[in-house]
């Protein structure tokens, strides 16, 4: 009988507890970025230095960039050479992650080939409301389907725009009896006519007419 230990039975959830535990030393730090069947985590440590960072971005590893681009404690920098990445899934890790992002890292992203990448834009609160009011003239109806959703606060303009989408799905978003947020939008008075006429809005609409 072979006196050799196996390896733990969950060694990748056990390599991935290892790599969140704040005591880790940096040395092994730089050890777990050679593990490559786990998620990665090891990238979202906030005491991450700049080395290991440059180190984990060229690594090229899906996992571990992906991870590295939802590490809230990215500094600026990195986040900057992220949002070029070739995989668009980095880049919608990145969004998901924006919180206290520079402007230029919206800016940026706001004309990505991906249209999932302006999805996540859309639905994040992270972004600044002059960039995000672009997204109702988005070009793919997912993305103000999207806006219209998540963006329940935007400017009576933009909710103008689309509850009069000219594709359904965005209307539907608009004037639906369930959103992604509170509060809750009132469409104008003045459109309510309109969608109470309009089948995909009907439903939305109906709490808002008058009943005289």
């Amino acid at each position: 009988m072979s006196d050799a230990i196996p390896p733990p039975v969950h060694l990748d959830k056990v390599v991935d507890g290892l790599a969140e535990n704040p005591a880790l030393p940096s040395e092994l730090v730089h050890r777990l970025l050679g593990y490559r069947k786990g998620l990665g985590r090891v990238a979202k440590r906030p005491d991450l230095s700049d080395g290991v960072i440059a180190q984990i971005i060229a690594t090229d590893d899906h996992w571990l960039t992906h991870s590295l681009a939802l590490n809230r404690s990215l500094p600026q920098a990195f986040r900057m050479i992220l949002a070029e990445h070739p995989d668009p899934a980095i880049r919608r890790a990145l969004v998901v992650a924006a919180d206290g992002a520079p402007r230029e890292l919206f800016e940026l992203l706001l004309d990505d080939s991906d249209p999932q990448v302006r999805e996540h834009l859309a639905a994040s609160d992270h972004m600044p409301a002059d960039l995000r009011t672009r997204l109702a003239a988005d070009p793919d109806p997912r993305v103000r389907a999207t806006l219209a959703q998540w963006w329940t606060t935007a400017p009576e303009p933009v909710r103008r725009l689309l509850l009069t989408d000219p594709d359904d799905s965005v209307r539907a978003g608009a004037c639906a009896t369930y959103f992604r947020r509170l509060p809750h939008p009132v469409p104008p008075a003045d459109l309510v006519a309109d969608l109470l006429a309009d089948p995909v809005t009907r439903a939305g609409a109906v709490r808002h007419c008058s009943l005289d």
